[in-house]
């Protein structure tokens, strides 16, 4: 399942629009009983969580599941998710790795509940303050249950991040490289490897200015992205696939540097450039990755 390429937010209240997200292929569905969610359908949201990631998982689409802030309801609520087929939970507005380690509490109790293979579920980690922000290793390395540090890359219309981190988002974004770079490598840092970004503040319709903000995303080094919209899926999977071009240039490096072992090098002159046993980990993981389809 991991990494996720594309994953797609959704009020979990909507049932039918799970249906809806399973046509546009993502990685994975953001089933949401948070920001979108209004106070009055949060049990209704909740109600229909596992019918929804049983969908998910006949579709072979991951599950995540954004549930509230830690507060005294959150058993509850990770109750109402945890069962066969959920990926992951985001955690939102996380304060501190001890909230990490209280929701890995909290979810091993739940799985053992459900009858769910203990650690299976992961942790995206959602830092939204600006001690979050700081601290973003630690919180990732504070149970082996996180994938990923969930940052956010914004066009010019700014979310939580920006009023934390105290930026003016723009469309060039600038301003945002520091913390998007310094959360990707905080995740890697803390042995979380697959570091996700939300990618939001564009026009729905504007693909153009939605497709120049996930590459953005791509490389700073996030392995994949969440989107808000079903036509941004597409775009998502298709900037996070590799190339046609990348897989010939990445097959001809292997087949080069194999047949400059069997000649006793250690490197070798690879289309005018020097390469060595350095290139080879990302050119297996791109050809891996270009398997997955």
């Amino acid at each position: 399942m991991w990494p996720i390429r594309s994953a797609l937010y959704l009020p979990a209240h909507r049932r039918d629009w799970v249906a809806k997200g399973i046509r546009v292929k993502p990685g994975a569905v953001i089933l949401d009983i948070e920001d979108s969610v209004p106070p009055q359908f949060k049990p209704q949201a909740m109600s229909f969580l596992k019918d929804e990631i049983r969908e998910l998982r006949e579709a072979n689409i991951g599950a995540i599941v954004r549930v509230q802030p830690i507060h005294d309801g959150t058993p509850h609520e990770v109750e109402a998710a945890v069962t066969e087929g959920l990926t992951a939970l985001i955690i939102p507005k996380v304060l501190s790795p001890d909230d990490v380690r209280k929701m890995a509490d909290i979810l091993s109790y739940a799985e053992g509940r459900a009858g769910v293979a203990h650690g299976s579920v992961g942790l995206l980690p959602l830092p939204e303050t600006p001690e979050a922000m700081y601290d973003a290793r630690d919180i990732a390395k504070a149970s082996s249950r996180v994938r990923g540090i969930h940052g956010a890359l914004s066009g010019p219309v700014s979310g939580d991040l920006a009023r934390a981190f105290g930026f003016r988002a723009t469309s060039e974004g600038l301003e945002q490289m520091y913390l998007a770079s310094k959360l990707v490598l905080d995740s890697r840092a803390g042995g979380a490897n697959y570091p996700i970004a939300a990618a939001f503040g564009t026009p729905a319709a504007d693909l153009d200015a939605v497709e120049r903000l996930i590459r953005r995303a791509r490389d700073f080094g996030y392995t994949g992205v969440a989107v808000m919209h079903p036509t941004h899926v597409t775009v998502a999977n298709a900037v996070y696939k590799p190339t046609p071009e990348e897989v010939a240039y990445y097959e001809g490096l292997l087949a080069a540097f194999e047949a400059a072992e069997k000649a006793g090098l250690g490197a070798v002159s690879y289309q005018g450039a020097m390469v060595d046993y350095a290139m080879l980990p990302l050119a297996l993981e791109v050809l891996a990755d270009a398997k997955r389809g």
